[in-house]
């Protein structure tokens, strides 16, 4: 019988074979990269359209532009300060293997 090693995270890993929580793993995968793509792409296109309104005068009051109506807000700097409830959370990362 061949000993095939598998990398750990730590000492008190435990490994299980699910294949059924394997495969949920990775879609969830898939569809976290899928975002992380969306959410670059979304991120350029934002800040591409934020930088040609700002050639526009906002102070005016709002301006529209084919479908879209544009407005600015000045937000003054504030303190923020929050309760937490106690809870309990998953982790969940690719173990690089």
């Amino acid at each position: 019988m061949a000993i095939v090693p598998i990398r750990q995270t730590s000492l008190e890993e435990t490994v299980v074979e699910d294949a059924d929580l394997e495969s949920a793993l990775e879609r969830r995968e898939k569809a976290k990269e899928r975002a992380a793509a969306a959410r670059k792409t979304f991120t350029e296109a934002d800040d591409a359209a934020k930088a040609l309104a700002r050639e526009h005068t906002l102070d005016d009051g709002p301006i529209r532009v084919g479908r879209f109506v544009l407005t600015e807000r000045h937000l003054a700097g504030r303190s923020v300060a929050f309760d937490t409830e106690p809870t309990t959370r998953i982790s969940i990362r690719v173990s690089g293997d």
